[in-house]
């Protein structure tokens, strides 16, 4: 059965807004990426995390929680910007294999 790419979105917005509520994080994820390829579809994601303190565990919820839709990669990446607060952006792709 092919996935419900806009379900999935979905999903993984939801999902990630409910992490970062949970562990006080003021960014919301207001989108997803979506990527086609033969064969496989990639969803892209991205989450700012303004307290470095919640970072290793606001990244094992990620991994926990994304790995169940399929092939999911995680990154972090400390951020510093010349005009706003620093942050540690975790980036996060789920390659899904189309039915």
């Amino acid at each position: 059965m092919p996935i419900d790419k806009e379900q999935m979105k979905k999903d993984l917005m939801d999902e990630s807004n409910t992490i970062l509520k949970e562990w006080n994080e003021p960014f919301v994820v207001d989108t997803i990426s979506v990527m086609n390829a033969q064969g496989k579809t990639t969803f892209l994601g991205s989450l700012r995390i303004f307290d470095e303190r919640n970072v290793p565990a606001i990244m094992r919820e990620v991994k926990s929680k994304f790995a169940k839709y399929g092939k999911l990669t995680v990154r972090d990446e400390k951020v510093v910007p010349c005009c706003s607060a620093r942050y540690t952006h975790i980036s996060f792709n789920i390659v899904v294999d189309n039915a």
